[in-house]
C-alpha cells in the first residue's frame, strides 16, 4: 500500500475502534436498564408500604405531611410506570401521533406556568424568551412530553443559580425550541449518549430528581418518529442546551 493508501487504513481502523468503543458503551446501559428501573420502583413502593403501616400502626403518625408523603410517591411510581409505558410503545412503533395545529408558543407558556412552585418554593428562575406566537402541526400531548423532559433534566442538572431558559426562536420555516441550564456541562466523548435510556451524568453535579431518568430516551423516540431536527451542545463548566425544531404551521391544515 502507498502512503495514502495506509493513512486510509489507519483513518478506518480508528473509526472501527470508536464505534466498537460505542457500541459498548450502549451495551452496557442497556444491560442496567432492568437493574436501574427495578431500583426506582423499589424506592417509592418502600415509601409508600413504609409511611403507610406506620400511620395504621402508630397513634398521631396519620399526620398530612405523611400522607403527602405517600400521595408524592404514589405520583413518582405512576411517572416511572408511565414512562416505561411510553418507552416501549416508541421501541415497539405503536405510540400514536395525533396532529393538530396548535399554538407553540401557547404551549410553553402554559407548562412554565406549572413550574411555579418550584421558582417560589425551592428559588429556581425559569423562564420563557420569546417574540411572537408560532403554530405547529404535532401531536399537542406529545410535544408537551417533550418540552416537559427536556426542562425536567434542565432543573436537574442547572448550577447554583437555578436558572433554566427555554427560548423560542424562528428558523426560516421552522421554529427551535431551546433549553438552557448552567450547570457542569458534558464532555464531548458523552453526548452521544446522553440520548440513551438511564443515561445520568452521574458524576457531574446533580441538583435534583425531577422525572424518571428516561426522559431523554422519550424525547428522542417522539422527536425522530416526526423525523425532526434535534440536538444537544455543551461546554465544560458552562451548561448545556437541548433543543429541538418542527415546522411552522401558517395555515389551518
Amino acid at each position: 500500500l502507498g502512503e495514502c493508501g495506509l493513512s486510509q487504513e489507519r483513518i478506518r481502523l480508528e473509526e472501527e475502534r470508536n464505534q466498537i468503543a460505542l457500541q459498548t458503551q450502549r451495551e452496557s446501559l442497556q444491560a442496567n436498564l432492568l437493574r436501574a428501573v427495578s431500583h426506582d420502583l423499589r424506592t417509592p413502593l418502600t415509601m409508600i408500604a413504609g409511611y403507610s403501616e406506620a400511620m395504621r400502626d402508630i397513634p398521631g403518625e396519620m399526620t398530612p405531611e405523611n400522607m403527602q408523603i405517600v400521595i408524592d410517591e404514589t405520583r413518582r411510581l405512576t411517572s416511572l410506570v408511565n414512562d416505561v409505558l411510553d418507552l416501549s410503545r416508541i421501541t415497539s412503533g405503536t405510540l400514536a401521533l395525533r396532529n393538530e395545529r396548535f399554538s407553540l408558543t401557547e404551549l410553553c407558556g402554559s407548562a412554565m406556568e406549572r413550574y411555579a412552585h418550584l421558582n417560589e418554593k425551592d428559588g429556581y428562575d425559569i423562564r420563557f424568551v420569546h417574540s411572537s406566537e408560532v403554530y405547529v402541526f404535532a401531536d399537542r400531548t406529545r410535544v408537551l412530553q417533550v418540552l416537559y423532559n427536556l426542562v425536567n433534566n434542565a432543573v436537574n442538572y442547572t448550577g447554583d443559580d437555578k436558572r433554566v431558559t427555554v427560548t423560542q426562536e424562528i428558523r426560516g420555516d421552522a421554529v427551535r425550541i431551546s433549553v438552557t441550564d448552567t450547570g457542569e456541562g458534558i464532555p464531548e466523548e458523552k453526548l452521544p449518549l446522553i440520548w440513551e435510556r438511564y443515561y445520568k451524568a452521574s458524576e457531574y453535579h446533580r441538583r435534583g430528581e425531577v422525572g424518571s431518568g428516561l426522559g431523554l430516551s422519550i424525547v428522542k423516540g417522539i422527536l425522530d418518529g416526526y423525523g425532526a431536527h434535534y440536538g444537544v451542545t455543551s461546554k465544560l463548566g458552562c451548561g448545556s442546551t437541548f433543543w429541538f425544531e418542527l415546522p411552522i404551521s401558517d395555515s389551518p391544515e
